[in-house]
């Protein structure tokens, strides 16, 4: 839990504008090769970069075959997308989407930093529970 007061509150104002760059994603596939299926699913993205339109997500969101894909806002604004990177070793894949087809949502963005990622550091998460709502986990 939280240690004082303040950092509740500077959590919660943290949560609140990171919250703009959370997106529920949905996706459909075909079966892109006779061992795999076609599937539909729901994952959770971040948009990284607004004027251009990336979202980062987990590479197992971004198949290997064709997919279709939109990104819904917080606002419950839901864009197409399409997949433009899925990294062959690491476990991100980024997804692209056209910002001027968002029309009422005032979209965030998480920059990322690595120079900010250390062993032992406490992260906090921020996601969709099935595409409907947002969701913390503390850790």
């Amino acid at each position: 839990m939280f240690s004082r007061i303040s950092d509740e509150a500077k959590w919660t104002k943290v949560l609140a504008e990171a919250s703009k760059a959370v997106v529920a994603l949905r996706l459909s596939n075909v079966r892109s090769f006779d061992s795999s299926f076609a599937s539909c699913g729901q994952a959770t993205g971040f948009v990284v970069d607004r004027e251009l339109g990336l979202i980062l997500t987990n590479r197992h969101v971004v198949l290997v075959g064709p997919i279709s894909a939109e990104a819904v806002f917080e606002n419950h604004e839901g864009v197409v997308c399409q997949p433009i990177y899925r990294d062959p070793i690491h476990d991100f894949g980024f997804l692209k989407y056209d910002p001027s087809k968002v029309q009422y949502m005032d979209v965030g963005e998480l920059k990322l930093f690595p120079a900010g990622a250390k062993v032992g550091k406490e992260i906090r998460v921020l996601g969709n529970d099935a595409g409907e709502k947002i969701m913390v986990l503390r850790g």
